[in-house]
């Protein structure tokens, strides 16, 4: 998965600039009206997170809250995982509020785990698609994402019934965004800005 690297810092604007990777596709390989798209970048202080998905409701949260359990409504996920297998969770709502918790291992959560700073969160909708441009603080992030990591992006539709996204969803495998199979190597690029 593509990791844009900046020598300078960058602002939201920049980022949204940056070419997106995609899926066109749900969980279980079902066409989506509108792609999962994501870009990564990192700059001497931020990690950037920009992902756009089908839907946009939510309810239960506000902009800018800490708040757990976010995947019962739309969200937006990331995941970087380490080469030692510990890996870190963020999740942003429609609302942006947000979401962090760090795993030492599969499913098995820190005891007490560091919350990373946001610089900035900021989401908009039009119909039937959400988008999301979130940064936090390089220096306050559990997990460092380097060359040795794996990403993995996902997020949740609600509709009729639950929609899985997956950046890369393993066949014949429920629906499991902690998969191992699901988590992809980092490829760091140059940022082309």
């Amino acid at each position: 998965m593509k990791v844009y690297d900046s020598l300078i810092l960058l602002s939201a604007g920049q980022v949204l600039e940056l070419p997106r990777e995609f899926r066109n596709a749900d969980w279980h390989n079902n066409a989506l009206p509108t792609p999962l798209a994501w870009s990564i970048a990192l700059d001497p202080e931020v990690l950037w997170f920009v992902c756009s998905l089908p839907g946009g409701s939510c309810s239960s949260s506000t902009g800018g809250d800490f708040f757990e359990g976010l995947w019962n409504e739309d969200v937006a996920e990331l995941f970087i995982k380490s080469p030692s297998g510990v890996y870190q969770e963020f999740n942003i709502a429609p609302s942006g509020a947000w979401w962090s918790m760090t795993l030492d291992e599969y499913r098995v959560r820190r005891t007490t785990p560091r919350r990373p700073e946001v610089r900035s969160i900021s989401t908009s909708a039009k119909e039937g698609e959400w988008s999301v441009v979130a940064a936090f603080s390089r220096s306050s992030i559990e997990v460092v994402l380097s060359p040795q990591c794996h990403l993995h992006v996902s997020g949740m539709w609600y509709k009729e019934r639950p929609c899985y996204l997956s950046s890369c969803p393993p066949r014949g495998v429920a629906p499991d965004y902690h998969h191992p199979e699901c988590f992809e190597p980092v490829v760091i690029i140059p940022c082309p800005l």
